[in-house]
């Protein structure tokens, strides 16, 4: 809100520097952006009347005689295509600064001596966006009734000598989103009473009320007033509106257009005239729109509404979107005579969707969605009766047609002197208090430690105890409160023994040289349950961004994989990442967040190196990785059991659940082929990764780690290949063999696999390497080879394999 200095002055006795003030009120709560004076930096900008004004020919130039107050008229080349004899004008004489630090000197144009120049409002510091349309593109000429002469400063005629408040407004404030209300605030904190006139208004014209018919449904418009004016003579505004327009960043269009948006600015109440020629037919009603209705607004914009816009309209076609601007078939134009002024106060949340949804903000929209004064509705319908009647010559017609008046009572809030200091941590007396709340306009008393106030309507956003301690402090002066240290309860710092064994995970895996990612949490319905063994019921965002970000993931993988496109997609293929986060899921109607850990491997197992030793990451170096990091949490390796499973979006023969103790606890494997087909960036490449529920394994970590000295006594190795149906998976057999072998086996891995025509079909070899190790005594053969008879023994009789 642009606040104008000199306009607060009409409700308060202010004589203090303007930078001064400002620094109070940014103390006191509202903070002032910027202190603008238009006139800063300007100079010998005068007055000028054109005394004669001749067409130069063959040129777009004119070349004029202008009295500037000197003895005799300066003569002037001008360009502007409505420069004319008669006309009163801003003249920046020789020597003059103009916007942009610009100097003005004589000179010759075209061979004819120029001692000056005829300015428009552009020239001289306006935007382009508050200048008049029909000065646009020429010169500013003053109105006949100005008042203004020849040779006076021009910069309070343009209300340039003033001091423009940027009033940076937060959403709870919008009180101050007036001149009334930031009287209001500025006479509290200068300790001074605003005076606020009250509009006393004469109706010269017949009642009019039966002449239309308004249906307004109360829940979208509770208040909704009407007045009609009648012989009203369209044209300029005067300068004093104007310059307060213009300076609160408004473009003046017409009279009847400029006094709603002055009303507005005044009271804060949103203000709309119609030209009464679209109610002719005698109704009018505000209801929501209908599904393929349009609308042309006032910028010319033709709109679809939606079923959610408030609209006015003639009984029949729409002629407004309530709230938020006007309807081209009801514009007022050069040829109105009779104008429908409309007051009203409409559903707050509507009004800021439908500015939203039609990109389409105005002034008026955003009073409405932060919200207005009840108080003023009627006051400012009379409010602008009366000036066009003073500036239009309308006449004003008896009645006002009210289709909804709801009331609105003021807050009573009740609290203590006691709790207000106790909060503020102040020693203010109850007639303190009291003091403050009438600088603030506000009804209060005290009874004994009891204190009640009836906060005005005006002051909408006061409803509970803590907002009066606020009002209380900053009147008093948030630089008058104590310092003093705030007393709680010692908190002692440190992670829960949770987030420990998170980091402690996380640790051990950014060691095995993986690098951390992080992911939306957001994702599509698809990729949500893809990598998921058993989904659950999807958690649903109310308003996604888009649809690839409407549901909550269940996996961190799906994250990876995205990551692995973004890379790949720039040339990055040797890939190494992790994610540690949440996953969300709905069961039984219950909202759960779970901790997951996964990892992605693509690429090469080592760097390029000068001894070419090439391999390429597969299923079984990520197991090996994996296996590493269970044996760093303390997980054995006999508790752990890999079945093949089929997981969406994971290879059908190259995925195996992960169970421990029996219980699932995650997956690995490699991507599907039809993932990573789907993506150009990912078409050849094996990807790799695990994924595990950390809520399930956090709880089976052994406590800390213990260290113990290298075995003294040497150890037995031992090689094992046997033939078996190709059916039987590898942890079948490990199982068999862990089993059999007796205490003292250590380390048993894959050595070989082969499956071709040099054995049996549908057969497959295996050969393994076991490791047994006594770390009491020496290990003697005798010792080995029974165990190892005993593993021969069962496989042969478990899974009917052949030693070979």
């Amino acid at each position: 809100m642009l606040v104008s200095y000199n306009w607060l002055q009409d409700f308060l006795n202010l004589d203090e520097d303007p930078h001064d003030l400002v620094e109070k009120i940014t103390r006191t709560g509202v903070e002032i952006a910027d202190v603008n004076h238009p006139a800063e930096g300007l100079k010998k900008l005068v007055v000028g009347h054109v005394v004669d004004c001749e067409d130069v020919e063959g040129t777009h130039l004119h070349l004029t005689h202008v009295d500037v107050g000197e003895d005799e008229p300066i003569q002037i080349v001008c360009g502007a295509p409505n420069v004319a004899a008669g006309e009163d004008v801003i003249v920046a004489l020789h020597g003059a600064r103009i916007a942009g630090n610009e100097k003005i000197k004589r000179g010759k144009i075209r061979g004819m001596k120029s001692n000056g120049m005829i300015c428009g409002l552009q020239e001289i510091g306006f935007s382009d966006s508050v200048v008049p349309e029909k000065y646009a593109d020429g010169i500013f000429v003053f109105p006949e009734d100005s008042d203004v002469k020849p040779g006076q400063d021009v910069y309070e005629a343009l209300g340039m000598d003033d001091y423009i408040l940027d009033f940076d407004i937060t959403p709870n404030r919008a009180d101050t989103l007036s001149m009334e209300g930031a009287a209001y605030e500025v006479g509290a904190i200068v300790d001074e009473k605003p005076k606020i006139e009250e509009v006393v208004l004469k109706e010269d014209g017949e009642d009019w009320t039966n002449s239309l018919e308004a249906k307004v449904d109360e829940k979208l418009a509770p208040k909704f007033y009407l007045r009609k004016l009648k012989n009203v003579k369209i044209g300029e505004s005067p300068l004093w509106m104007q310059r307060r327009l213009w300076n609160a960043g408004i473009r003046p269009i017409n009279n009847v257009v400029d006094v709603t948006n002055y009303v507005m600015l005044l009271t804060g109440q949103p203000m709309h005239a119609y030209d009464a020629r679209a109610f002719e037919n005698g109704k009018l009603e505000v209801r929501k729109a209908n599904k393929g209705e349009k609308l042309t607004l006032l910028n010319e914009k033709e709109v679809d509404l939606d079923p959610n816009d408030i609209i006015i309209t003639d009984g029949e076609k729409p002629v407004m979107m309530a709230g938020v601007m006007g309807g081209l078939n009801s514009e007022i134009t050069d040829d109105t005579q009779d104008v429908i002024l409309e007051s009203a106060i409409f559903d707050p949340t509507l009004v800021r969707k439908a500015a939203l949804r039609h990109a389409n903000r105005t002034e008026a929209s955003s009073r409405y969605e932060k919200g207005v004064n009840w108080d003023n509705t009627e006051k400012a319908i009379n409010m602008a009766a009366l000036l066009l009647r003073n500036d239009a010559d309308a006449q004003v017609m008896a009645g006002i047609i009210k289709a909804t008046d709801k009331k609105r009572n003021p807050v009573v809030v009740e609290t203590t002197v006691s709790y207000i200091n106790k909060v503020l941590g102040t020693e203010i007396s109850a007639d303190e208090m009291l003091k403050i709340f009438d600088r603030l306009n506000f009804e209060a008393k005290v009874d004994g430690d009891k204190l009640t106030v009836n906060v005005p309507n005006r002051r909408w956003d006061i409803s509970i105890p803590a907002d009066l301690v606020e009002e209380v402090g900053r009147i008093y002066g948030y630089d008058n409160l104590k310092a003093t240290q705030p007393l709680s309860a010692e908190t002692h710092g440190g992670y829960s023994a949770k987030e420990t064994a998170i980091r402690r995970i996380k640790a051990i895996v950014q060691g095995q040289g993986l690098m951390e990612a992080i992911s939306y949490s957001l994702t599509s319905p698809e990729k949500a349950v893809r990598y998921t063994k058993d989904p659950k019921k999807l958690v649903e965002v109310q308003m996604p961004l888009n649809s690839s970000r409407s549901v909550m993931r269940e996996n961190l993988m799906t994250g990876l994989v995205d990551a692995a496109s973004y890379n790949m997609a720039r040339k990055q293929k040797e890939l190494a990442l992790f994610e540690q986060g949440r996953v969300y899921d709905n069961e039984n109607d219950t909202f759960n967040e779970h901790e997951h850990i996964a990892t992605l491997y693509s690429g090469s197992i080592f760097n390029e190196n000068w001894q070419h030793l090439n391999q390429d990451v597969d299923f079984y170096f990520v197991k090996g990785q994996l296996t590493n990091l269970f044996r760093a949490i303390g997980i054995k390796d006999e508790d752990v059991v890999y079945k093949a499973e089929e997981i969406d979006g994971m290879h059908l023969t190259r995925t195996a659940g992960i169970y421990i103790n029996k219980e699932y606890v995650g997956m690995i494997g490699m991507i599907a082929r039809s993932v990573t087909m789907a993506e150009k960036s990912l078409r050849g490449s094996e990807i790799y990764g695990y994924e595990l529920d950390l809520d399930k394994i956090i709880p089976m970590l052994s406590k800390g780690m213990t260290a113990k000295p290298a075995p003294k006594f040497p150890a037995i190795s031992r090689d094992l290949s046997i033939l078996v149906n190709k059916d039987v998976d590898n942890q079948e057999i490990e199982n068999v063999i862990h089993a059999n072998a007796g205490k003292y086996l250590v380390d048993l891995k894959v050595i070989d696999v082969y499956q071709g025509s040099h054995i049996e079909s549908g057969k497959k070899s295996l050969a393994y390497n076991l490791t047994f190790l006594n770390e009491k005594d020496t290990l003697t053969d005798e010792v080995v080879n029974k165990a190892m008879d005993d593993i021969t023994a069962s496989l042969k009789e478990d899974l009917e394999a052949k030693i070979r």
